[in-house]
């Protein structure tokens, strides 16, 4: 939302509680706060009550005086509530009471909660720009810790606590700090810095969804390159990715420039310089993943990584699969992975490259955006080559023929094949079994050379076929 609606709620709130046992302990806090001051688009407002039940109390007060639509969810394990005020129907606000946590089982990061004073609000909090409060009644800014501001000022991230209390509560701050520094492009504070490396070890208590989704976040971002510094440079990246690992320092050959680490960084870079789709730099920092498992030095010092890409796409299934991604994503990614070098053979201008592959080509991608994806991924690790091996022209090339293609009816992104097993068997007077598919197969080859060949051509090429004896 934009300052001026924010502004509106945070007025209206005033007026409603004005008089009431609510005056002055209604606070925004967090990242609205935070936002606010930086001129940033607001995304959510959270609210604390300095109150015992606070947020509750809140909530049930405003639906009972009839300031509230829709209904209004209690979570009352959590003391949290949230509702839609009938003045910005549109926009869910969500309120808890300021609250004190107790970590008991190191093996676990839900806390016990109870109702706390703002200063020990506060200092449960992930970082200190995300731990400011503006005061709903007076518009005064609390900045507890002594550092939010500032650090808003100075572009620094730091914790509000003791970095080794704050990420052995919960070590997902780790990676949280690692995305709003990413994010923001700011530097980490040293002390704050050292208790991410000490506490890294303690991610593997954190579920596997929260580390997908902060992972997801933290590519998402404008800065993934960074990002995936940081957590390499943590320890974290152990804890999350660890099949990574040994690209770190693993070497190449003469095609490339760097290690397999740096590499897959420059196209994760080139990547997020043309997209913002979160599949397309999962799938930039996976697909020569591969290289960790297919790595071979010849007698003569050269280096091969054969069917590194196919290996990569099995991998990447095993990672994504691990960490709870939905199929789809999956199955996008692990695609992009495995086809990521079927352009490498035909040429700086894809002058090798003949009709009938490219077609192939988007045959096997069936829908033209994976074959656009597909595109992106394969320029940006040409970019991402030594100078005289980068083919800066080829994927051009291919776009340009195949926006040709487009044209005149000839591309074959989503081809229905010409006849079904039925209507082959029919025509060729053969029973159901492998001839049959290697007929379909025949007839798919000859779309790939001219998929606009008419239907009395087509029975008179298959009839004409002779199907292998090895079938018979």
């Amino acid at each position: 939302m934009d300052k001026q609606k924010y502004n509106q709620i945070r007025d209206c709130l005033r007026q409603l509680i004005k008089g009431t046992p609510f005056e002055g302990k209604v606070l925004f806090v967090g990242g609205c706060c935070r936002d606010d001051l930086m001129g940033l688009e607001i995304k959510d407002i959270d609210m604390a009550v300095n109150l015992p039940s606070g947020g509750i109390r809140l909530a049930e007060w405003l639906r009972e005086q009839g300031h509230t639509t829709r209904s209004t969810v209690v979570y009352p394990a959590y003391q949290t509530a949230m509702f839609h005020l009938k003045a910005f129907p549109d926009e869910e606000l969500e309120v808890v009471q300021t609250r004190k946590e107790k970590y008991n089982d190191p093996a676990c990061r839900n806390p016990e909660t109870a109702f706390g004073s703002i200063q020990e609000d506060c200092m449960r909090r992930d970082l200190t720009i995300n731990a400011l409060y503006q005061n709903v009644s007076t518009g005064e800014f609390l900045d507890i810790t002594g550092h939010g501001i500032d650090d808003i000022r100075d572009h620094v991230i730091r914790t509000p606590d003791d970095p080794d209390i704050t990420y052995d509560d919960d070590p997902l701050r780790i990676l949280r700090c690692i995305r709003f520094a990413s994010r923001f492009g700011w530097d980490i504070e040293q002390e704050t810095w050292e208790g991410m490396v000490r506490n890294a070890h303690r991610l593997t208590i954190i579920t596997r969804e929260r580390v997908r989704d902060e992972l997801c976040k933290m590519l998402s971002g404008p800065h993934p390159v960074m990002s995936m510094e940081l957590l390499r440079k943590s320890g974290a990246m152990h804890e999350v990715l660890p099949e990574l690992e040994p690209t770190v320092g693993m070497t190449q050959n003469a095609y490339h420039v760097g290690t397999v680490w740096e590499h897959t960084m420059q196209v994760l870079g080139n990547v997020a310089e043309q997209t913002d789709s979160l599949a397309l730099r999962l799938a930039a920092l996976f697909h020569d993943i591969g290289k960790t498992v297919t790595r071979e030095e010849g007698d003569d010092g050269s280096v091969h990584f054969i069917n590194h890409e196919q290996a990569g796409a099995d991998m990447v299934r095993e990672v994504m699969n691990r960490l709870r991604f939905p199929n789809d994503d999956t199955d996008s990614v692990a695609f992009l992975t495995r086809h990521h070098m079927d352009c490498k053979p035909y040429g700086a201008k894809a002058e090798h490259m003949k009709d009938k592959k490219l077609r192939k080509l988007q045959y096997t991608c069936k829908t033209e955006q994976r074959f656009r994806d597909l595109m992106t991924l394969i320029h940006s690790d040409n970019m991402a080559h030594a100078e005289e091996h980068c083919m800066p022209g080829q994927v051009p090339a291919i776009l340009h023929r195949t926006e040709k293609m487009l044209e005149d009816g000839t591309a074959m992104f989503g081809f229905k094949p010409w006849m079904t097993g039925n209507e082959v068997m029919r025509t060729k007077g053969i029973k159901p079994g492998k001839e049959v598919r290697n007929c379909l197969d025949y007839l798919l080859k000859l779309a790939f050379v001219n998929p606009k060949m008419d239907k009395e051509e087509i029975v008179k090429h298959l009839r004409g076929y002779h199907i292998p004896d090895v079938l018979k």
